[in-house]
């Protein structure tokens, strides 16, 4: 099996953001909401103070009501999620998912190319091969539910760090360090 650094860089979930990161990025997303809630009571009482409060009431009312009528979608809600997924928690949100779901086509494309349990030698090398909760990846693949259960984040670390210390083994095997286990 050839582990690239690009491999090691997927299964290590390089790229993905930080528990600071996420509280930063929610401290900023809090106040842009605030700050969006604030210019739309600011437009209101702008609106009032014009006297066009009700007419501007009745038209946006009315778009809400053709849109849902064309679309079926609540035009609030799209709103909404367009702007959810603009603030800096959506953007770490999408970039982490993008970073997962790179991980999780690896490790089910390596999956689909080897029996990860025919590692299992390694173990010799690598005690980390043998963990508890590798043989529940071993269990998963032999059943063809490897895909499906991947789909838990938590899991999806468990057979990263599977492969990762597989590629561990990998690289010391291909320096020379250790003669390759019999498999």
């Amino acid at each position: 099996m050839v582990f690239t650094s690009e491999l090691l860089k997927t299964v290590t979930f390089k790229g993905l953001s930080s528990t600071p990161a996420r509280l930063i990025a929610a401290g900023a997303s809090l106040v842009t909401w605030v700050f969006s809630v604030f210019v739309l009571v600011e437009l209101s009482f702008w609106f009032e103070a014009a006297g066009i409060a009700d007419q501007v009431g009745l038209v946006a009312a009315s778009i809400i009501l053709v849109h849902y009528s064309l679309s079926g979608r609540f035009l609030l809600a799209d709103i909404a999620t367009w702007m959810a997924l603009r603030t800096p928690v959506g953007v770490l949100y999408r970039n982490d998912r993008k970073i997962l779901d790179r991980a999780r086509e690896v490790i089910l494309r390596l999956a689909g190319q080897h029996s990860l349990a025919s590692f299992l030698p390694y173990s010799n090398i690598n005690p980390a091969v043998a963990r508890a909760d590798a043989f529940e990846v071993f269990k998963q693949q032999e059943a063809g539910t490897l895909q499906s259960w991947l789909d838990d984040s938590q899991n999806l670390n468990t057979a990263a760090y599977l492969v990762f210390q597989i590629a561990l083994v990998e690289q010391a095997l291909a320096a020379g360090d250790y003669p390759k286990p019999e498999f």
